[in-house]
């Protein structure tokens, strides 16, 4: 199947709105969706979420399945008719809730985990308006892993280098053969905070690299000590640098 690119942030965002990280549940103004990951093993397995109408008013959503991979450090969706939800389109009346059916098809796993994106779009309506027209309507974006065969857990790594727009970034490198999801990470030298990249800083995918942006202009001093939590942790901990 040929592969149709779409770079992109990944998270929560609305149309007039900043991008915001992965919770437990999502929680917009006029939809609620949990849970926030969902872990799939071989073509046949299935699993759910629920997608809550917290609104004054009835919601429509569209809901699809992206393949998610990362490229020159960037998260990349392409089309799939791998996995699939059902329903694809749901109406929900205020108050009201609707199990979301998430299917393995045929994506086969090798030895690492195959990783996907639920997408789902608030779809317009008159009651989306405000007084200035604007649509403020909710996206949402939660990651869909299907599980590889005896994976190696992530193996990260990490060194800095400059971004398309010359600025520093964080480019970690995970050699593992399953996707490391990064939180509260921080950069320390000699015990001075360099930067801090607190709650949710993104995912590395098995065997992919990832740029993460940084909330300094110049390129960090050397000889530090690079810390963050993962999945796998419940503290942060040392990150080899290069």
């Amino acid at each position: 199947m040929q592969r149709r690119p779409f770079f992109i942030g990944l998270g929560f965002s609305c149309a007039a709105g900043a991008a915001r990280a992965d919770i437990s549940p999502v929680l917009g103004q006029r939809v609620e969706i949990s849970p926030t990951t969902l872990n799939l093993s071989g073509p046949g397995s299935t699993t759910t979420c629920t997608v809550l109408n917290n609104a004054d008013a009835a919601t429509s959503s569209q809901i699809r399945l992206r393949e998610w991979y990362q490229a020159y450090g960037q998260d990349v969706l392409t089309d799939t008719s791998d996995v699939v939800a059902s329903p694809p389109f749901i109406s929900l009346d205020p108050g009201t809730r609707q199990i979301v059916r998430i299917a393995n098809l045929t994506a086969q796993p090798g030895a690492s985990e195959m990783c996907y994106r639920l997408l789902l779009n608030e779809l317009p309506s008159a009651g989306s308006l405000t007084n200035n027209g604007i649509a403020m309507l909710i996206a949402f974006s939660l990651p869909v892993f299907v599980a590889g065969i005896d994976a190696a857990p992530p193996q990260l790594s990490a060194q800095f280098a400059q971004g398309p727009d010359g600025k520093p970034v964080l480019r970690l490198i995970n050699a593992g053969d399953i996707h490391a999801r990064l939180a509260d990470m921080s950069y320390t030298v000699s015990g001075r905070v360099i930067f801090t990249l607190p709650g949710l800083a993104g995912y590395v995918l098995p065997r992919s690299t990832r740029d993460l942006a940084l909330p300094i202009l110049q390129p960090p001093p050397p000889n530090g000590v690079l810390l963050g939590q993962t999945q796998l942790q419940s503290v942060p901990t040392q990150i080899d640098l290069r």
